[in-house]
C-alpha cells in the first residue's frame, strides 16, 4: 500500500491510497474461491466452480465489486493510521478509479478535517496553586464549626415568627379530594415539615410563607399541574386535592456547644483538643488525596490559557457527546432521573446544557495544548509504549487486541493518549509550585479578580469538594 498526504487550499486534508495489483489479484484470487465455496452452483462441487459460471449467475462485476468495498473499507482505516492523522469530521470519498481490475494497480481517495496543530503564547514552566498540605488552624475551626449542620437541635421559636422559605414548621393537616372524602394516608398531626424539600408542591409551600403559629389555611391545588412525591400518589385518585393545614408552631435550628463534655458524650473523643488533632489528620488525608487532581487541573488551565487558536466545532461536538453518554450512564447506574439532578443543582436544562458546552469546549483545549506541549518538547511514543499500554490494559489475549484494533486503524488514539499522558508529566514535573491558603481564596472570592485567577480556584475548590463530600 503506497499512501499520499496532501493540505488542500479549502484547509481539508486529501489522502490517497494506493493497492499494488499484485495485492489486487491476490484479493480477487480469493473472492471467487469464497464465493464459489458460499454459493451453491448446479453441477459443480462447492469451492470447484469456474469464474465464468460465477459471472453468469452473480454477475459480471460481482466479484471486483465485492473485492473493491472491501480494499477500500480495510485500506483506508490502516493508511489514516499508518500517517497518523486524527480526523475530526466524515471522509468524503472520491478519485475511485472505477472498480478493480487484475493486473492492475487501484487508486482512491477522500477528503476530510484533521485535528489542528495549534501552538502556545508561551512554553515556560506553568505557576500552579495548591493548597498547604497541613490542615492550618482556620481549617480545623471551619470542620469544627460545621458539626452544627449535623449535632443540632430544634427549638420552638417565638410566637410571632413567621414562615419563610426552608423554615421548618410542626404542623396538622388533613387533604381532602374533590368529593370532600378525607385522604387519610396523608393526613398528619403535629408532624414536621421543612419547606423547599420537594415532597409537597412548591404551590403548596408558597401558601405557607408568612402564617404564623395558631393560623391554619386551606390550599386547594390541581394535582396534574403540581408534580411532586405527593401528588404523584393522587394522581389516581383526584383531579384537585385540598389541604387543611394548622401550625403549630415554626422551629428554629440550635448547633451544639462544642464543650469538652459534648465531645466526650457525642463523638467519644477525651476532649475538644484531641478533637481538633483528629480533624487535622482528616483535612490532611483528604488534601493528600486532592492536591495531585488540583495541580494537575490548575496545570491544564494554565496551559489551556497559552493555546492560540479555537478549538473547532467538530471536536467540541464529540466532545460534549461523550460527556452526555458519561453523565447519563452514571445517572443509570445511581438510579436517579435527569429531573431530580437539575432539581438537586438547582439549575435548568439550558444551564446544563451551557455547563457541558463550555465543560466540552475546556477539555478539547486542554487535550489541543497538551498536543502542542508535547511537540515542543520532543515527546515521542515509541512501539513498546504502545505494547504495554495493552499489557497493562487487563484484556485476557492482549495480542489479539493488539490486532483487532491494528486492523482497524485505530492504533493512533492509543498512541494520542500515551502522548498526552507523557506531557502532563512533563509538565507537572517543571511546573512552578505555589502553596497558598485555600481559606484565604475563599474570602477574597467576593473581590475584582482576573478571569483565569478565579476559574484556577473555582476549579481548586471543585476538586477539594468532591473529595470532602466523599469523605
Amino acid at each position: 500500500m503506497k499512501t499520499k498526504v496532501e493540505v488542500l487550499e479549502s484547509g481539508a486534508t486529501k489522502l490517497t491510497v494506493t493497492i499494488e495489483a499484485a495485492e489486487i489479484d491476490a484479493r480477487i484470487k480469493k473472492t471467487y474461491k469464497d464465493f464459489g465455496a458460499k454459493y451453491r452452483f448446479p453441477g459443480f462441487r462447492p469451492g470447484h466452480v469456474p469464474r465464468p459460471v460465477i459471472d453468469s449467475n452473480l454477475g459480471k462485476e460481482a466479484v471486483r465489486s465485492t473485492v473493491t468495498d472491501e480494499v477500500v473499507n480495510e485500506s483506508f482505516p490502516l493508511a489514516v493510521d499508518e500517517n497518523n492523522l486524527f480526523m475530526i469530521s466524515q471522509p468524503k470519498f472520491g478519485d475511485v478509479e472505477g472498480l478493480v481490475e487484475e493486473g492492475k494497480d487501484f487508486t482512491f481517495s477522500a477528503e476530510f478535517e484533521v485535528k489542528p496543530e495549534l501552538e502556545l503564547s508561551d512554553y515556560s514552566p506553568v505557576h500552579v496553586e495548591i493548597p498547604f498540605k497541613t490542615a492550618s488552624e482556620l481549617e480545623i475551626d471551619e470542620q469544627i464549626n460545621s458539626l452544627g449542620d449535623y449535632y443540632f437541635d430544634y427549638k420552638n421559636a417565638p410566637a410571632n415568627t413567621k414562615v419563610k422559605e426552608k423554615s421548618i414548621v410542626e404542623l396538622t393537616m388533613t387533604v381532602k379530594d374533590d368529593n370532600g372524602e378525607a385522604i387519610d394516608a396523608l393526613g398528619v398531626e403535629d408532624r414536621m415539615y421543612e419547606l423547599g424539600q420537594g415532597m409537597f408542591p412548591a404551590a403548596f409551600d408558597e401558601a405557607l410563607i408568612g402564617m404564623k403559629k395558631g393560623e391554619t389555611k386551606s390550599i386547594t391545588l390541581n394535582v396534574e399541574e403540581n408534580p411532586c412525591m405527593v401528588t404523584s400518589f393522587l394522581k389516581e385518585k383526584t383531579e384537585n386535592a385540598t389541604f387543611d393545614v394548622e401550625i403549630k408552631v415554626v422551629k428554629k435550628k440550635v448547633a451544639p456547644e462544642i464543650t469538652d463534655e459534648w465531645v466526650k458524650e457525642t463523638l467519644g473523643f477525651a476532649d475538644v483538643a484531641e478533637l481538633r488533632v483528629r480533624m487535622g489528620e482528616s483535612i490532611e488525608q483528604q488534601k493528600g488525596e486532592a492536591i495531585p487532581r488540583i495541580m494537575e487541573n490548575n496545570a491544564l488551565y494554565a496551559l489551556q490559557e497559552r493555546l492560540v487558536g479555537e478549538a473547532p466545532e467538530s471536536m467540541v461536538e464529540d466532545a460534549e457527546r461523550e460527556l452526555l453518554q458519561a453523565f447519563f450512564t452514571q445517572l443509570q447506574n445511581q438510579g436517579a432521573t435527569f429531573d431530580a439532578y437539575l432539581k438537586a443543582q438547582d439549575i435548568t436544562p439550558e444551564d446544563f446544557k451551557e455547563d457541558v458546552k463550555l465543560q466540552a469546549i475546556d477539555n478539547v483545549k486542554e487535550n489541543l495544548a497538551l498536543d502542542a506541549w508535547a511537540r515542543h518538547a520532543g515527546i515521542e511514543v515509541t512501539d513498546e509504549d504502545i505494547l504495554d499500554e495493552f499489557k497493562n490494559s487487563g484484556a485476557e489475549d492482549t495480542d489479539a487486541l493488539f490486532a483487532e484494533w491494528k486492523s482497524q486503524g485505530r492504533l493512533h488514539i492509543v498512541r494520542e493518549g500515551i502522548m498526552r499522558g507523557k506531557a502532563l508529566e512533563a509538565l507537572l514535573k517543571e511546573a512552578d509550585i505555589e502553596e497558598v491558603e485555600q481559606l484565604a481564596e475563599k474570602a477574597e472570592e467576593k473581590k475584582p479578580a482576573k478571569k483565569a485567577a478565579k476559574k484556577s480556584s473555582k476549579k481548586a475548590e471543585k476538586a477539594e469538594e468532591k473529595d470532602s463530600a466523599e469523605e
